[in-house]
């Protein structure tokens, strides 16, 4: 078995680390924060680029821990 045993084996690190929850929110994040720059944090513009309401992009900042405009941290 050796390596690929190891490599499918579900309780490693890289795949624990790189679940589809969170590539699925990684770039979520990503894609919400790219459309607020294009639209200068024009949250409205954004959410109808998005395809969501004002309500719903605001819960998903919040949920995805997205401060905006951007605080020291650069989130």
């Amino acid at each position: 078995m050796g390596r690929m045993a190891h490599a499918l084996n579900p309780l490693s690190p890289l795949v624990e680390d790189r679940s589809l929850g969170k590539v699925r929110e990684q770039a979520e994040r990503e894609y919400i924060i790219s459309v607020l720059q294009l639209t200068e944090g024009n949250r409205g513009q954004a959410a109808r680029i998005l395809g969501i309401s004002r309500k719903t992009l605001w819960k998903k900042l919040k949920r995805l821990g997205v401060s905006w405009p951007p605080d020291a941290t650069g989130r």
